[in-house]
């Protein structure tokens, strides 16, 4: 696994044309939220507090997925109910915009890059890209809501790489978690890790000013300098 910085080989950025991101985790930090958010409905169906496995769970997937992962099936309908009155404007304090990610995206745009998103969340991603001043860098956003197969299922970038006609070795997708890991794999497009060492990938970031240095080496204007 190489690391993102500035003295990596270039040649592991050569012929790029479309950057995929993951949202929660990698676009912004939404532990806290997704934490505030799933524990209150654990709190208002009286059960006790998640433990580290059903964190990690909630924070990886879908929201009907992280639902029926953490809640018996017979207080489902419940669930659903008492997170459908959960209004997701008042979590907007925990929504953290990541650390230089936004000088990434408008470098990524410069040079000529297609930009795209490929997440678990659903309906409330417009207004989370809203709320972290994200709005306008991506096109498409695959969520949940469009995909019939969610994550680690390959049909949202497949449904990305139509979209941008390029084919999988002219894609990176950079994800935080095991989920992202295989649907790269599964769509032969290249992985890059995001603040998880641990995860099988082709590049490791650290921080969006790591790699955004890097690539800089590698891309001017619209065209690669290699």
């Amino acid at each position: 696994m190489a690391i993102a910085n500035p003295l990596m080989n270039p040649r592991l950025v050569e012929g790029l044309k479309t950057i995929v991101f993951d949202n929660d985790g990698v676009l912004i930090d939404s532990y806290e939220a997704n934490m505030v958010y799933y524990g209150t409905i654990r709190e208002k169906l009286g059960m006790p507090p998640m433990n580290d496995a059903e964190r990690y769970f909630v924070h990886s997937r879908t929201h009907d997925e992280a639902v029926r992962h953490i809640v018996p099936e017979d207080r489902l309908e419940e669930a659903f109910a008492i997170g459908s009155t959960m209004n997701q404007a008042d979590l907007a304090p925990y929504f953290k915009r990541s650390d230089g990610i936004r000088e990434f995206l408008w470098w990524l745009r410069a040079a000529g890059f297609n930009l795209a998103v490929n997440t678990s969340r659903g309906e409330s991603m417009g207004l989370i890209l809203k709320l972290t001043d994200l709005e306008g860098f991506f096109h498409p956003i695959v969520t949940s809501c469009v995909v019939s197969k969610p994550k680690p299922h390959p049909e949202g970038l497949h449904r990305i790489m139509r979209t941008h006609g390029v084919r999988p070795d002219e894609v990176a997708y950079i994800g935080d978690s095991i989920v992202d890991q295989r649907a790269a794999r599964a769509a032969g497009v290249r992985f890059w890790a995001y603040r998880d060492p641990a995860l099988e990938s082709d590049l490791f970031i650290e921080d969006f000013w790591d790699i955004r240095a890097a690539m800089q080496r590698c891309y001017k204007g619209c065209a690669p300098a290699f």
